[in-house]
């Protein structure tokens, strides 16, 4: 591997548990106002998509100074619902194939999440993040 390739590894994983944060206080807080569940998480995942994005852009892709935003955005709004459905399928998947215990459950979510994580890595990098004409 090329080191910078690990460099950039590296730093998605830290945006991406920045988004994390993002997407779980936005949750708390909708939660919190008592918005339904479903709702909620609606509203917060989008919240986290624009700040990993932004992050992405300035600091893991270094493209802040390239044109195209809106395009760019576009494309990694894009890469990031395949990232969500593919994660929710893998979830969804181990369970209904080994049980929903909870140690089960905990072993889908990692599973989905190391899942979506190697697939928006590679859609950020190659789809979102290429250079814009």
């Amino acid at each position: 591997m090329r080191t910078g390739l690990v460099g950039q590894i590296m730093r998605f994983g830290v945006v991406g548990a920045v988004g994390f944060v993002v997407d779980g206080g936005a949750l708390w807080i909708f939660l919190s106002a008592e918005l339904n569940p479903y709702i909620a998480r609606a509203l917060s995942f989008p919240a986290a998509v624009v700040v990993t994005w932004s992050l992405n852009r300035v600091w893991t892709f270094a493209s802040a100074g390239k044109p195209g935003k809106r395009r760019q955005f576009n494309r990694y709004l894009a890469v990031q619902l395949v990232g969500v459905a593919t994660n929710y399928c893998v979830y969804t998947s181990v369970i209904r194939t080994f049980g929903t215990g909870a140690q089960m459950i905990v072993i889908a979510f990692m599973a989905g999440s190391l899942v979506g994580m190697f697939l928006n890595f590679w859609g950020a990098r190659q789809i979102a993040f290429r250079d814009i004409d």
